[in-house]
């Protein structure tokens, strides 16, 4: 696949990790200001969409240049981490007859269930974009290793040519000479 192509494709990734996070603080955040609950887990997931925010915004512009090899992969591994963790509590907390029990709104479950799909959403384009900067971090290697490939040839000139057809031993009676004869 081209480079153009995985870089492409890492900043569509970038920008779904971004956009979700942006969704997940507006509504997190209304939570947050309409009711006095403050539990880890809300806390958690808003904490994770804003640091979220503007990493995932400066790594959307990344791959335009064409310098870009997959710089954002030890990153998309930490942010995989962190964002199936979120899902895992929006789960735990708000699935089933759970969402109309919580302490956020007994009659929230559509926002709820939003959170918990863009936090899905989020860790999926980061397992994606783990994917796709790998292929992209061994495409920029393989190409380096073959630009430093140096192949080394014997030169050919008259004098080798023959000298490497002089190193050959000859058989008697050849070149000319008359075979030894003993008296």
């Amino acid at each position: 696949m081209a480079h153009g192509t995985l870089r492409g494709v890492a900043g569509f990734c970038h920008f779904m990790v971004f956009a979700s996070a942006v969704i997940i603080t507006g509504l997190v955040s209304w939570f947050l200001n309409e009711f006095s609950f403050r539990g880890s887990h809300i806390v958690y997931q808003e904490v994770i969409a804003v640091i979220t925010m503007p990493i995932y915004l400066l790594a959307t512009v990344a791959p335009i240049f064409s310098r870009y090899e997959g710089y954002f992969l030890p990153v998309n591994f930490i942010f995989s981490y962190l964002w199936i963790t979120s899902f895992i509590f929006t789960a735990v907390d708000w699935t089933g007859h759970l969402c109309r029990q919580g302490p956020l709104g007994a009659n929230r479950c559509s926002r709820k269930r939003a959170v918990e799909a863009f936090s899905f959403i989020a860790f999926f384009f980061l397992i994606c974009n783990i994917i796709v900067e790998a292929f992209l971090f061994g495409a920029f290697r393989n190409d380096r290793r073959e630009s430093n490939v140096v192949t080394k040839e014997r030169p050919s000139t008259a004098g080798t040519r023959n000298s490497a057809a002089s190193a050959t031993p000859a058989a008697p009676g050849q070149n000319g000479a008359a075979p030894a004869t003993q008296v």
